[in-house]
């Protein structure tokens, strides 16, 4: 029996690309790519949590790249397709020199399953993803009603949104390395 593959992002990119894509067309390859994976269509909860993040991203990301525009080639990717023990979708991942793993709640209240979720993202994607074991995988969980916020709960950055262009800045000042190759990460077992 063949070893299954990993089935294509919902979308991927630089961020430089993502900033010049339009919603309707990232919404449209989320869609069809749900449709396929699971085999119907989004619910409206499900759209709007991912129209939720791209406005969010949209907006921090565009200042992101205005201070520090080398960080326009990172790779963003939205709804990768974990092939592990229980088939995780990955909601928004981001490839410099780590791999950065971000996780959209409609909340301004940390709660416990929604840390347990995103070590639990980090946790499969370092024992299931070859190309994820030797690098290091930051897990960042962002609470879309939050105001003004970063902290810390051990392993996870919990920030609001208006803290992840600043995250980035910070972070990326503290990677080494080559970014990581997309195309290479996408495909690996």
């Amino acid at each position: 029996m063949d070893a299954p593959t990993n089935n294509p992002p919902g979308w991927s990119g630089t961020i430089q690309t993502f900033l010049g894509t339009s919603r309707q067309e990232w919404l449209n390859a989320l869609l069809e790519h749900h449709t396929v994976c699971r085999n119907c269509p989004a619910n409206d909860s499900q759209r709007d949590e991912w129209e939720q993040s791209f406005e969010i991203l949209q907006k921090e990301l565009k200042q992101l790249v205005q201070l520090i525009p080398d960080l326009g080639k990172y790779t963003i990717i939205f709804e990768y397709e974990l092939q592990c023990k229980n088939n995780r979708c990955l909601g928004v991942i981001i490839l410099g020199a780590s791999v950065y793993i971000l996780e959209f709640k409609d909340s301004d209240e940390i709660i416990r399953a929604h840390i347990d979720q995103v070590n639990g993202c980090a946790g499969d994607l370092e024992q299931y993803h070859a190309a994820s074991r030797q690098k290091d995988v930051i897990r960042v969980l962002v609470l879309t009603k939050m105001k003004n916020s970063i902290k810390r709960d051990e392993d996870v950055v919990i920030l609001s949104p208006d803290h992840i262009a600043d995250f980035f800045i910070v972070h990326a000042e503290l990677e080494t390395g080559s970014l990581i190759d997309p195309v290479c990460w996408i495909a690996a077992e």
